[in-house]
């Protein structure tokens, strides 16, 4: 089974990637495999709320076509997403709830799940699920001491939850 993890975001969607092989090696053993491709997708503001979920999920799959062996297409039916999705904490995004930006989110995560619903299974976790209270910084900082600045270079913004999240649901978070 391989793994795309999302951290969903209108504006950025990071992504993370395991082949199957490296999950494998992943869940069998002590030792840390960064993924094998992790991206950040940006969908064009121009278009409407509907319309940039659809973009970003039709991107993502266009990702898919070279994540497989020898640089070809994944079968959906292959992967197992897990997207992060908002949850209810009161006070503290009674701002992010009157605005509407987690309403947004949320049917991001919808629509992603809907796309890909031939997956072989579709996992959403809210943020205190798989990192508990633990800000970014302190995501970040755990990542590069697991992976070592080299292969974290390349990940900026939402990539790290994306990798995150992955390492959650393959227990080695």
């Amino acid at each position: 089974m391989a793994i795309m993890a999302i951290d969903p975001g209108l504006n950025s969607m990071g992504w993370a990637f395991w082949a199957t092989s490296r999950v494998d090696h992943i869940t069998r053993t002590k030792e840390d495999r960064p993924p094998t491709r992790v991206g950040l997708l940006h969908a064009p503001r121009k278009y409407e709320l509907v319309l940039r979920a659809l973009w970003l999920a039709k991107e993502l799959k266009r990702e898919t076509m070279t994540l497989g062996e020898m640089g070809g297409p994944i079968g959906i039916r292959d992967l197992h997403f897990v997207s992060e999705y908002p949850a209810w904490h009161g006070d503290k995004v009674r701002k992010g709830w009157a605005r509407g930006d987690m309403q947004k989110v949320c049917l991001l995560v919808g629509v992603m799940a809907g796309y890909f619903h031939e997956a072989k299974l579709f996992t959403p976790v809210t943020p205190t699920e798989w990192k508990g209270q633990l800000p970014k910084d302190v995501v970040i900082r755990r990542l590069q001491k697991k992976f070592g600045p080299g292969a974290t270079q390349e990940w900026e913004r939402d990539i790290w939850d994306a990798v995150g999240i992955g390492l959650w649901k393959m227990g080695r978070f």
